[in-house]
Parts: structure tokens; sequence; C-alpha cells
């Protein structure tokens, strides 16, 4: 069965996916936002891609950014993911209401996670309304927590 666009659009939402944080910083300025387009393109050298919709205020701080950091939230951080994908940083400084470390040239990552990474900017490509962003991974960090929080639909919540 074919389906129309908004169709499309649920049958999409299916793909599983990871939830995390992708932090950013420009000139002092911390950023971040939820991203559930992340996947890994290489194992030698070892790569990250993560798609950035240019709407977001985190998109400004990655246009000149060097590096950016991958925290994948572990599977009770709903209220993490709902701060960092809900709320702006044109509205709140949201690094000001989680526990975070500054890695590498003052990028933000959230201290508690299932897994976190600092990533060297090494390619970007426009796509769509988003811009994919390659990062070779320079750091990875383990959490106590390995249960990734996956995306569940158009909400972080466990489904039925």
């Amino acid at each position: 069965m074919t389906a129309g666009p908004a169709g499309r659009d649920e049958i999409l939402r299916i793909i599983p996916g990871p939830v995390a944080v992708v932090g950013a910083a420009s000139a002092g300025i911390l950023g971040g936002l939820t991203a559930a387009w992340l996947t890994r393109v290489s194992q030698e050298p070892p790569l990250l891609l993560v798609a950035i919709g240019r709407e977001r205020y985190t998109w400004q701080l990655l246009r000149g950014a060097t590096h950016f950091t991958v925290s994948l939230l572990a599977e009770g951080q709903v209220a993490e993911a709902r701060l960092f994908g809900l709320r702006s940083r044109r509205e709140v400084d949201k690094w000001a209401l989680v526990e975070h470390d500054v890695l590498g040239p003052g990028v933000p990552a959230l201290r508690h996670c299932a897994a976190r990474f600092l990533c060297a900017i090494e390619g970007r490509l426009a796509t769509g309304d988003h811009d994919c962003l390659v990062g070779r991974v320079e750091q990875a960090w383990r959490g106590a927590t390995v249960a990734p929080l996956p995306l569940r639909g158009s909400d972080y919540t466990p489904g039925p």
C-alpha cells in the first residue's frame, strides 16, 4: 500500500534511532538540541553523522564550529530529551539546567548519559531542510547506563 505525505511521515517515524543531545559552542555561547537523526558512517576513521535543522539556534552556533559533542541519552532521560528538543536557546540556557562538562575547545556535553563523544567536524552537507555534519570521534566515554533512549514516534516516552 502506498501512503500519502502524512502517512509517509508516520511510517518514517518507525525507523529506530537513538536520541542524543548535540552540543555546540561559539564565542562562549553554549547551545544544544535533541537529535534523533544520528548514525555511524565509518569505522576507520570513526565518524558520526548528525542532521541539524537550519531553523534551530544550535545550527547557527555550528556554522563556524570546529567541534560538536554527542551525548547519547539513557532510557531514563526523557526530561533531558524534552528540554533540549522542545526549548530553544533563544528562550533559556538549557546547559544551566543540567549537569554537564565542557570538552575539547569548550563544547558542552551531558555529564550523565549512556555515552558521549567529542567530534571534530570533517564535513558538511546540505540536505533538504537539514544540514548533515560528519564528525571524527576524538573522544568517547561510556556511562554507567548502557540502555539508550530510543525515539518512539514523535515523543520520547515509552510506548505500548
